[in-house]
């Protein structure tokens, strides 16, 4: 943990006119080092708020200390990769997996009766980013009965459902392609 908060720092305590280059930076929500290029450098995922109830995502593949500081572009973006909210339980973040996967986390915990919490895990697979899977809970905070969870990995065919197995097609999911109106079945309550 300590490493990565160090790569991380140094790849953000870069001059200021740096991350002008790149729009938007400056409202940074989450970030994250990870390790998903085979060429060796750290990988560089930014959350960044649009001003737009989303959250889009910058990918830096294999950089070297300092490359924000020389103007780096980043090699994937996806606009409204997550939601957002203003308040605190509706702010999205970004983690890396037990298996170096990152995860693209949006919840919606503090609005409204209808809360929900949705992760998705993307890899990198032929050069490009994938939803490997996806983890969604929905609850209604004034019907208990109400909401549901569901696990699926879209690489595999499996996942859970309320706990109980379930079988789905198995599929590459392109993250360019991916939008939160592409829930699967399984995963609406």
């Amino acid at each position: 943990m300590r490493f990565r908060l160090a790569s991380l720092a140094a790849f953000l305590f870069v001059p200021f006119p740096a991350l002008a280059q790149t729009p938007g930076l400056e409202r940074v929500l989450s970030a994250t080092t990870l390790f998903l290029s085979d060429g060796g450098g750290y990988d560089l995922a930014l959350l960044v708020d649009n001003l737009d109830d989303g959250a889009d995502l910058y990918v830096y593949f294999g950089l070297e200390r300092n490359a924000l500081g020389a103007g780096a572009k980043p090699s994937f973006v996806k606009k409204n990769a997550a939601w957002t909210g203003a308040m605190a339980g509706t702010r999205p973040s970004l983690a890396v997996n037990d298996k170096g996967s990152l995860l693209v986390k949006s919840e919606n915990d503090s609005v409204g009766r209808d809360r929900w919490s949705q992760t998705l895990t993307v890899v990198r697979r032929n050069g490009a980013l994938t939803v490997a899977g996806l983890t969604y809970t929905a609850r209604d905070t004034l019907d208990p009965n109400a909401g549901g969870s569901c696990d699926l990995n879209f690489l595999s065919g499996k996942g859970t459902r309320n706990g109980k197995k379930v079988e789905i097609k198995a599929q590459t999911i392109p993250f360019a392609d991916w939008s939160d109106e592409k829930l699967p079945k399984e995963c609406k309550f």
